[in-house]
């Protein structure tokens, strides 16, 4: 009796391993395919600092110039090693819908000063090229879309308004078509004044 009852309870906790072995199989499929449909739609973007301005503090960081987060900040604490303090890619041109990419209607940035005592900033808006890495061993072309200083002294928020007409992209198609928006950035003083709270794109 004692034998049967032990082979019930092994084939038992045999099927409760196989459902779970099952389950996580199928958990870690969709949890993946989730997120290579998240980096079709939405890649993650390029984000430097060339004033590695994080050496003398480690809150101003290249990725806090475009988080989406007014409490984290910016500040240019070093000379730049390039002719530009930072370059960020912000969002690419269109989104991925039911397999075809559709323009987003970007309607302009905003770029949050930390205080009226900003420095006036040197800003590039780019079109960035959008590239397949995976068959394409080289750097994007940039196209420039404006140039322009900002003035912070009369608001710490500055906008650019922008216009560019595209159409839809098939799926196969990527990227033909399709551009990410970016910006290059210097400011001519050196200092805590030298700072940035977000750069935002808004529809």
């Amino acid at each position: 009796m004692d034998f049967f009852k032990l082979n019930a309870v092994s084939k038992i906790w045999a099927a409760v391993f196989v459902a779970g072995l099952v389950f996580s199989n199928y958990y870690l499929y969709s949890t993946t395919n989730s997120k290579l449909e998240s980096y079709k739609s939405e890649p993650p973007f390029l984000r430097f600092d060339f004033t590695d301005s994080y050496l003398v503090d480690r809150s101003s960081q290249a990725p806090y110039l475009a988080d989406g987060n007014l409490d984290t900040e910016w500040r240019k604490l070093r000379p730049s090693s390039m002719k530009t303090d930072f370059d960020l890619e912000l969002r690419l041109s269109h989104r991925l819908k039911s397999g075809v990419y559709v323009p987003t209607n970007w309607k302009g940035l905003n770029i949050i000063a930390c205080s009226k005592n900003t420095p006036p900033l040197s800003l590039k808006i780019l079109e960035r090229e959008a590239i397949n890495v995976d068959k394409e061993s080289r750097l994007p072309n940039d196209t420039e879309y404006s140039s322009i200083v900002l003035d912070f002294s009369k608001s710490e928020i500055a906008t650019i308004y922008l216009k560019k007409d595209a159409g839809p992209v098939p799926q196969k198609e990527y990227p033909k078509g399709i551009w990410i928006w970016a910006v290059q950035g210097i400011f001519e003083n050196i200092g805590p004044d030298s700072c940035i709270k977000d750069i935002q794109l808004f529809e």
